[in-house]
């Protein structure tokens, strides 16, 4: 029987001897261990460029990858480098600055030394890929504004008309941009092969919204509600619930789906289609504002004012699916959900998504064989922290509901493990064990810790507690 199960880490998350995961050895070693498990998915977080807090949900660009995540040593490899110092190689967090600032100065060197070969496959790169000189721009004029956002530049680089091609003395550094893209997308190409040629599937991840500070606001401001001065009207989170008096503000720009509807989505169904070319399955976040959405007033300090918008639902999908018809798709459908969220999931036969840390209190919830079933996510605690952050009354519990086990840590995962599910992903922090100080993230707060947790070195494949 073919396996259901797989393992979510970031890329980022990867040893390295570089500061950072990256497309290297260690990646390929990495789906070595998933195949010698007898897992069958890896499941990372979004490829992207990341954004303000090293959020890879807040992109400066949907179509980009991250160049951090380039590997040196496929590069000497390839001759463009002839060696690199190691550059905290034991480091258990990213330190995305300094990371930046070392790799960027070897990225412009083997930038240099491809420059003296044939370049026809760069410039080939450049013209089959529409979005990758408006986005060198982008990050060609964010670079020379000290990274303030692009409604804060001067106004010729502010309305910069892309068509016009790149800025007078801008040539070398955009041209860097480009080839960092080309190179990211070869090696995480080259990647994903492996991974097929192995078995494994990749299960990447789109966010559903975009952050202002990207590309695709930039480059498509009409697509959006701004004000005169290119600052949102409205923007998004969630309302007031029981857990929350304020809402969640999470701030990012709102769609103006009645102008998207006039050229059939063609931005978003562009950007969902495409994040989908670069894996198996594509997990939309936050799947819900498909069906509702909630916007606030731009100018508000919390989301007490927000309100529920109807979304573009089946129209969205209908085209979507016209032009992209074997696209892979899995609905992040947590939370208090309207009964349109199901409806819409369903009538696209979407697996949706099921956390075991969320319902094992009660006895009443059921997963489906349609689900993906997590201990946790990346947004979650650690299984180990959340067992350890519980009250004694929920301990005696899950005791009690799992016949008191001389190790509640591993019932836990045992019984996430033989859920009913569709697939079943574990998140490495729980096969290893690890308690929150190797948490992802902590959702509603921006900056350390949150995306910094990487693993010291491969010794974890020798380490494995729990699973097949």
């Amino acid at each position: 029987m073919e396996s259901k199960y797989g393992v979510l880490l970031a890329i980022s998350s990867l040893p390295s001897n570089h500061g950072i995961g990256d497309f290297g050895e260690n990646a390929y070693k990495f789906i070595n261990f998933l195949v010698k498990h007898n897992y069958k998915y890896w499941q990372v977080l979004p490829l992207n460029p990341v954004g303000p807090g090293n959020s890879p949900y807040m992109s400066t660009c949907s179509e980009a990858i991250e160049p951090r995540y380039i590997s040196f040593d496929m590069l000497i490899k390839k001759g463009l480098l002839n060696n690199v110092p190691n550059f905290r190689a034991k480091s258990t967090r990213v330190d995305y600055q300094k990371v930046d600032t070392f790799k960027e100065k070897y990225l412009r060197k083997a930038f240099k030394n491809y420059l003296k070969g044939n370049t026809n496959k760069f410039h080939k790169f450049i013209k089959d890929n529409t979005w990758v000189e408006p986005y060198s721009i982008f990050i060609y004029f964010r670079k020379k504004n000290n990274l303030v956002s692009w409604n804060k530049w001067p106004k010729d680089e502010m309305l910069y008309n892309v068509k016009q091609g790149l800025p007078k003395g801008s040539e070398e550094d955009c041209l860097f941009y480009a080839w960092c893209q080309m190179i990211a997308y070869e090696q995480w190409n080259k990647l994903w092969a492996y991974a097929k040629r192995k078995g494994i599937k990749i299960i990447a991840d789109c966010p559903f919204y975009v952050g202002i500070d990207s590309t695709d606001c930039w480059t498509n401001k009409e697509q959006f509600h701004f004000d005169e001065n290119y600052e949102p009207s409205i923007v998004s989170g969630c309302p007031p619930d029981a857990f929350s008096d304020d809402g969640q503000l999470w701030g990012t720009p709102i769609y103006d789906f009645e102008k998207m509807k006039s050229n059939n989505y063609e931005l978003l169904v562009h950007r969902i289609g495409y994040l989908a070319t670069t894996c198996d399955l594509l997990r939309l976040d936050h799947f819900r504002a498909w069906d509702t959405y909630c916007v606030i007033p731009g100018k508000d300090e919390n989301a007490r004012r927000g309100e529920w918008k109807i979304g573009p639902r089946y129209d969205f999908f209908n085209e979507l699916y016209r032009q992209y018809p074997n696209i892979s798709l899995i609905a992040e459908d947590l939370g208090d959900l309207f009964q349109g969220v199901h409806d819409l999931r369903d009538y696209y036969k979407l697996p949706g998504m099921y956390i075991t840390e969320f319902t094992v209190f009660d006895i009443n919830q059921n997963s489906k064989e349609t689900q993906i079933i997590y201990p946790g996510t990346h947004d979650n605690q650690t299984l180990k922290g959340w067992l350890k952050s519980l009250p004694e009354a929920n301990i005696e519990f899950l005791k009690d509901r799992f016949n008191y086990p001389k190790n509640l840590l591993k019932a836990m995962f045992e019984y996430t493990w033989n859920l009913p599910s569709y697939i079943t992903i574990f998140p490495l922090q729980d096969l290893l064990g690890l308690d929150d100080r190797a948490r992802m993230n902590y959702p509603g707060t921006v900056g350390s810790p949150n995306w910094e947790w990487k693993l010291k070195d491969m010794s974890f494949i020798r380490q494995i507690k729990f699973g097949n």
